[in-house]
């Protein structure tokens, strides 16, 4: 079992919150990380090139940490944050949900299937990184119309944030 320091450190590493230099600072100096992860995945962690092409594979090791001292947590983590930019900003909604989906299908299936239909019911609706390829006219519809799914769609994300707190409150 990791101490939460620790495994808020993996977490955060492993979904790109934390960059390499600054994870690779924490490695060095944060005491009984050696004791809690192992001598072997210590020195792994120690000599990979954070500068360089190691950083995917120090990524992916801490990945298998945590999912050997506590499954589940990294995708927890994924979708609380994921939930987290979806309620903060309606811009976030659909891109968010689109993020979740890619989760869900990859085997992340605590995500409700609820999210699938609001998946399904907007997927013709651009997001804001593609607004610039609509005609403006024809943009504004597409955004009118799904305006009328945000109201739903945030409730469920809300439903599921809570139940993620309440099943598992240290990987949020």
């Amino acid at each position: 079992m990791l101490t939460d320091s620790v495994r808020k450190q993996l977490l955060r590493f492993c979904a790109g919150e934390s960059d390499g230099a600054a994870f690779e600072a924490w490695v060095c100096a944060a005491p009984d990380v050696e004791g809690q992860i192992g001598h072997g995945p210590y020195l792994d962690l120690m000599v990979a090139d954070y500068r360089g092409r190691d950083l995917g594979g120090a990524r992916e090791l801490c990945a298998t940490l945590l999912e050997q001292h506590h499954p589940g947590a990294l995708a927890r983590y994924r979708v609380g944050t994921i939930l987290r930019s979806m309620l903060a900003d309606d811009s976030a909604l659909l891109r968010g949900l689109r993020e979740l989906m890619v989760l869900r299908h990859s085997g992340d299936e605590f995500i409700p299937i609820s999210f699938v239909t609001f998946d399904s019911e907007t997927d013709t609706i651009p997001t804001p990184d593609h607004y610039d390829l609509w005609d403006p006219t024809f943009l504004a519809e597409k955004l009118a119309a799904a305006q009328r799914y945000f109201p739903t769609i945030r409730r469920a994300c809300e439903e599921l944030l809570a139940e993620l707190r309440t099943q598992s409150p240290h990987d949020l």
